[in-house]
Formats: C-alpha cells, structure tokens, sequence
C-alpha cells in the first residue's frame, strides 16, 4: 500500500508544505503560551530592576531552548 506513487509530485510538495506549516504555527502558539510563565517569574524575581514583557519573554524562552535543549536524537 504505497499511496505516494499514485499522487502527482506537486500535490505531495503541498501536502508537505502545508504539514511544515501547521507544526511551526502550532509549536509558535505553544513557545508563546509557555512565555507567560517564564515573564512572571523573571518578574517577579528581578521586581522593577529589570521588568520583561511577553515578547521578550518568548525570545528568552527561545534562546533558553536553543542553549540548554537536547542535541542529537537520542542515541548512543
């Protein structure tokens, strides 16, 4: 049961477009989902010093996850 020698090239490339697509919106609504947590615990352990906003939090949780994320896939 081989579905993708019966599909026309161009109609597989959208197919996988559209599939990229929807896991980078929905992995975006999560990263900024996850934000708001990381903006009010920097706030609320730097106070007035040095405030963040939401933006700014969703890049540190960005640069966090590049950093200190898993590299590779896993195996030994």
């Amino acid at each position: 049961m081989n579905l993708g020698k019966d599909m026309p090239i161009l109609a597989r490339f959208v197919d996988l477009a559209s599939t990229m697509l929807l896991v980078i919106a929905i992995s975006a609504i999560i990263g900024l989902i996850l934000a708001w947590p990381v903006q009010l615990l920097w706030n609320f352990v730097f106070g007035e010093l040095y405030r963040i906003n939401f933006l700014q939090a969703w890049a540190l949780n960005v640069l966090a996850g590049i950093l200190f994320g898993k590299a590779g896939n896993g195996k030994k």
